[in-house]
């Protein structure tokens, strides 16, 4: 004869077994554990993911308008409007304008801080630079 008592079947020749109710009450506690450390990290790993891409993005912008601003500069265009453009199109980086005799340099830095407040300072610094050879016109 075989009868369950308190989640054990009883009167059964060998080790006791456990009903599906006791696995479920006693597993009801990890549960929660393993949620309670999963949420944070998921976080982070999304945190992670959207940082990564919003220095992906920098890089790529900062890119293009280095070369965008070196090659007016090398087509002879005022360096000041160039300037004022460069840093209305990339208002947090900082520019540097080297012209020399046969080429223009323009570079571009920006920091890509860390999305989370409690981490402010730490993150990553985006260099982009574009060297263009100046443009000569023979009217």
């Amino acid at each position: 004869m075989t009868k369950i008592c308190g989640g054990e079947v009883v009167g059964h020749h060998g080790p006791p077994h456990r009903t599906i109710s006791s696995f479920i009450l006693r597993d009801r506690g990890s549960v929660l554990l393993e949620t309670a450390i999963a949420i944070p990290m998921l976080f982070g790993v999304a945190m992670s993911l959207v940082w990564a891409l919003g220095v992906a993005t920098t890089a790529l912008s900062l890119g293009d308008v280095a070369r965008e601003s070196a090659r007016a500069i090398a087509r002879g265009e005022s360096l000041e409007v160039i300037a004022r453009k460069t840093n209305e199109q990339a208002p947090k980086a900082q520019v540097n304008i080297n012209q020399g005799a046969d080429s223009v340099l323009v570079e571009l830095t920006q920091h890509v801080a860390l999305p989370l407040p409690m981490l402010d300072g730490l993150g990553l610094t985006v260099h982009r630079s574009a060297v263009v050879a100046r443009e000569e016109f023979s009217w």
